[in-house]
Order: C-alpha cells, then sequence, then structure tokens
C-alpha cells in the first residue's frame, strides 16, 4: 500500500537514520509532536528508541480536532452565521 510500505522498508528507515546520524547534532534537539494519534503511532513503532540520545520528542498540546470541546465549536458556527461577522 502507497505510503504505508515506505515505512515499513528497512533499508529505508536505516538510510534515514544514518542521514540523521550524520548530521553529527552536538546539542539537545527537541521536536514537539502536536497530535496526540501521531504521538501514539510514534511510540507504538518504537521511533523514539531508534533516535539519537539527544534528540527528544515533546507531547504537545493536542491537536485542535481533538482537544476543542463541541460547544466551543457550535458557538463558532452560531457566530460564522451571523451577518457581517467572520470567525
Amino acid at each position: 500500500m502507497r505510503y504505508v510500505d515506505e515505512f515499513k522498508d528497512r533499508i529505508l528507515i536505516k538510510r534515514v537514520l544514518s542521514e540523521i546520524d550524520d548530521l553529527g547534532l552536538n546539542k539537545e534537539i527537541r521536536l514537539m509532536e502536536v497530535c496526540g494519534t501521531h504521538t501514539m503511532s510514534v511510540h507504538r513503532h518504537g521511533i523514539p528508541t531508534l533516535l539519537p540520545r539527544n534528540l527528544k520528542l515533546i507531547s504537545g498540546p493536542g491537536c485542535p480536532v481533538c482537544v476543542t470541546p463541541n460547544d466551543y465549536i457550535d458557538t463558532a458556527v452560531e457566530y460564522a452565521r451571523l451577518k457581517d461577522c467572520i470567525v
């Protein structure tokens, strides 16, 4: 399956990890994951264990779609229906 099988290709993964290693990162790098589903997938597949020790993944606030309460969205829709109002 396109865009799924590529992520399970061991040769490709080793090449990408080698390229990361070749960057010679000599300080701590922090990358924030925004979407909780992405965070779960990253950890499910063991990606953090493959990365250099100085490359840290930090869980972010969550996907705006997932963390926004329904009543907040309903209110935004009500405002959007008002004349001369842009949300």
